[in-house]
Order: structure tokens, then sequence, then C-alpha cells
């Protein structure tokens, strides 16, 4: 029947562990896809800690398998009118999406895949052996339309998908309140500053650069203070970055107040002066808490890798550093934000701009529905 809605069948896991595809997982499932679409949801969750994430092990074997036949039945049982699947990056996450997509072209179903990160063609060029880029290769070249974060990203599917069938969709996140928190268009402190630093304690996401960061600065912003916000990796990476801290001096100027959610972020992105992600952890895309930042009209300061260089304006809503930038570098960038209030002002009113133009969950998904309807019609 022609005024029948259509039927997309989405795979991806949701919180916990919250990362930035379970968020957008639960986004997508939440909101949906508006008039003339309904969703059903391939639950791939493992709820168990995040280490679990792209191992060898049985349980993640198991629970492949289980979704590979739950995907096999429900395709069977009713057909959908899309499968859309977050797209792993990792070998054992590889081999599971591989089969994903070539089950779902056995029962005549589109496939779009979703890449929500920028190590896809590292991983296969570099970890993937022969038998599985044989898989990625009879897979990809199968799907109807392939999803990326930013223009620089479509290279991830280079030979591998059509060029033409290759979409560039940035993220989008909920507007988190912070902006309507915001006391007028106050500007940082003379000698002080509030940094705010929101994503995983780890060194790849660039928590320990921006404590030497700190350190660094001092004594020339003897004020300075940093909300690093977010979940230790593990015991070990704990202690070594608390025992910098204290070694720094900076103990009664740095706060570990844990993840953050609801109106607990609202507040710290309201009170923060400057937001910091000196990233340079390998699966990065573009991070949400950037997209949050901006939605705050908080200027950011990070590192130009993966789809962050189209995300963040370097010298419009922030700074936007190399990748290997040193903790020099760093500091130096942010005692240049703090410094200039005309200019932090500027900056955070286009940081609120790009966000509202660019960034929102409205954008994002009426994006996405486009892609999606496209795969239907060809």
């Amino acid at each position: 029947m022609s005024g029948e809605a259509k039927r997309l069948l989405a795979a991806g896991p949701v919180p916990p562990p919250l990362h930035g595809v379970s968020a957008y997982t639960r986004e997508l499932l939440v909101r949906g896809l508006g008039d003339g679409w309904t969703i059903e949801h391939l639950d791939t969750s493992d709820h168990r800690d995040a280490s679990n994430l792209g191992r060898w092990e049985s349980g993640n074997l198991a629970l492949g398998l289980g979704h590979l036949a739950e995907l096999a039945s429900r395709c069977a049982r009713r057909t959908p009118d899309v499968f859309y699947l977050p797209l792993s990056q990792s070998v054992p996450g590889a081999w599971r999406d591989g089969s994903f997509i070539l089950a779902a072209h056995a029962h005549g179903v589109p496939v779009v895949v979703h890449l929500h990160g920028g190590y896809f063609r590292t991983l296969f060029e570099n970890e993937a052996d022969p038998a599985l880029r044989a898989l990625l290769n009879a897979a990809l070249a199968r799907v109807r339309a392939a999803v990326v974060l930013g223009a620089k990203l479509r290279a991830a599917f280079a030979g591998l998908v059509p060029d033409e069938r290759i979409h560039v969709v940035p993220n989008g996140v909920p507007d988190p309140g912070a902006y309507a928190l915001r006391v007028g268009a106050r500007a940082p402190e003379p000698g002080g500053g509030r940094l705010l630093f929101l994503s995983t304690l780890s060194e790849a996401k660039g928590i320990g650069t921006l404590v030497e960061a700190m350190g660094l600065l001092s004594e020339r912003r003897p004020a300075l203070s940093l909300t690093a916000a977010g979940a230790f990796p593990d015991e070990a990476a704990r202690g070594k970055l608390l025992a910098r801290v204290d070694a720094l001096g900076l103990r009664l100027r740095v706060a570990f107040p844990g993840e953050l959610e609801g109106e607990a972020k609202a507040k710290a992105l309201a009170e923060a002066d400057l937001f910091c992600l000196p990233t340079r952890y390998k699966y990065e895309g573009q991070p949400l808490a950037i997209l949050e930042a901006l939605a705050a009209g908080l200027p950011v300061v990070t590192t130009g890798h993966a789809a962050i260089g189209e995300t963040v304006r370097d010298g419009s809503t922030g700074r936007v550093l190399p990748v290997d930038a040193s903790p020099q570098a760093l500091a130096e960038a942010i005692d240049t934000q703090l410094e200039d209030a005309d200019a932090w002002r500027r900056h955070s009113r286009n940081a609120r701009a790009d966000y509202l133009a660019r960034f929102t969950v409205k954008e994002n998904l009426e994006a996405l529905r486009a892609v999606l309807e496209q795969a239907v019609k060809v």
C-alpha cells in the first residue's frame, strides 16, 4: 500500500556504556525519522564496561553470532525497507558488520552504513587480513549508501563504495540547555579562566597534555581552573594522572566530578570559559562533546583530528591545533583564547550560531532521512 510507512531496521548499541555510537543510536530511536517512517531496533549492545569493545573474546563472539541470527530471522519474517548499520572500527566488529551486510543483502534488504569515526581506512589497510579485506570489499560494494561525518572522511570508503553513494552527514546533539544558563556575555577573568574537559580521562583523549598545559600556565594564570569530567579507563590511568596533578601543584585547581549528564552537564558547560579536547584518539570521528560545547556558546581548543577540523573553525569558534600538539602549544592557545575578551565574545557567538545552523539533532536526522529515502528508491 502506497501510504504505508517505510520500515527501518536500525542496528546499534544503546547505553550503558555511554559513547558516541550508543548516544547516537539512543537519539535516533527516541526521536525517530518523522512521518512516513517506523524504526525497529536490532540491539547490538554489550552492557559490560567499554573495555570489552572490539576484543576477540567468547562473550563478544556469542553476542555477534546471536545478533547475526536475529538479523536473518527478522529479514525472513518481515522484510524491512532498509537496514541501517553503524560500522565498527575494530577487526572483530568488521567481521560481524561484513556478515550483517551480506545477510541483509541476501534477503533483498537495502543497506545503509554509517561510519562514526576516522579509523576505518587504517583498519582496512593495516589490520585486516586478506580474508577480512575480501569480506569488506564484497559487502561494501553492495551497500546503497555510506554515511561519514565530514568531507575528509569520504576517503575511508574510496575504492570500496562508489563516490556517488558516499554522503556527508555531520553529527547532531540535543541542546544541553547551557546557553540559557550563561550570564550575559561575560568574558574570562584576568589571570583566570575556567577550562572544561568532557570525555574519557585517557592519554589518547588528551587529558595528560591538558594537565601539563595547566602546569605551564600556573604562574601566568594563578586562578586558572579545570573541570575534567569523565570516567578513567582504569585504575592505573587514574593513579598516574592524579600523581601528575599533585606533582604540578594543581590538586586544588583540577576537579574530577566523574561522568556528567543532564543538568549537571549543562551547569558545567555554562560555567566554563573554554572547552578543551586535545584528542589524538585513533577512533575519533566528530566528538559529541565538542558539539555540546558549541551549543553552549563555548569556544573550543582542540586538534584537527578526523572531522574535528571541519567542526571547529580555527580563529572563529576557537583554535584547531595539530594532532601532535605539545603541552606548550596547547598552553599558548589556551592563553590566547582567554586573554582577548572581545575575541572570546565573538567566538562564543559564532559557536552558538554554528550549532544552530549545522549541528542540531533536527539537521542531522533530516539529512540521514534523506539518505535513507534515496537508498530505498534506488
